[in-house]
């Protein structure tokens, strides 16, 4: 793990704090330190774990970076609460749906349903503005973390203001850290 992972993990116990709304900007994909980050998270307890993109860590590797810390996989693997919505119309429905619990609420790739060109643009900025405005309510009650993937595309310009504007904190993930594979002389 990196400085990402690093970055990441440090925000872990700002999520015990309610009232903060952070927002994670991230420049590059990062499935390793996100799935270390989601265990983590399900170490600590129930959270809700909304998945606006396609991605989600694969079993094995979530099993994996839980068993780093716990020998109660399954107990802890069962403690995020999925909501995969498949538009942003039911990306808004999962974040009414968090209200219920007072669980803290980690929402992965919030813009990924706002570029669906088969809705109308006026509709996804309203919904948009929607999902933020839940997205604030569920701060009263526990900390709510979201990430999105920076984009070059004009939408995305358009969308981050709306998020960044009920920010209680942004983070922004520029640098993933490599490791370079080096062959000594042998002789």
């Amino acid at each position: 793990m990196g400085s990402v992972a690093s970055s990441l993990l440090s925000y872990l116990p700002s999520l015990s704090s309610k009232g903060k709304l952070t927002v994670g900007i991230l420049h590059e994909k990062y499935h390793e330190e996100l799935t270390e980050f989601i265990a983590r998270l399900a170490l600590r307890g129930p959270f809700h774990l909304i998945v606006g993109g396609e991605w989600l860590p694969d079993q094995d590797s979530l099993r994996r970076a839980v068993r780093r810390h716990t020998t109660a996989v399954r107990e802890v693997l069962e403690r995020p609460i999925l909501g995969r919505p498949s538009t942003c119309l039911q990306l808004r429905d999962q974040l009414e749906k968090a209200a219920i619990q007072t669980h803290p609420v980690f929402v992965l790739n919030f813009f990924h349903h706002c570029y669906d060109p088969d809705i109308d643009l006026v509709l996804r900025k309203r919904v948009l503005e929607d999902c933020c405005k839940s997205a604030q309510i569920l701060t009263i009650s526990r900390p709510v973390l979201v990430l999105v993937q920076a984009m070059p595309a004009e939408e995305y310009q358009d969308f981050l203001p709306s998020l960044t504007s009920i920010a209680t904190e942004i983070i922004e993930i520029e640098e993933k850290t490599t490791t370079q594979a080096v062959q000594r002389n042998l002789f």
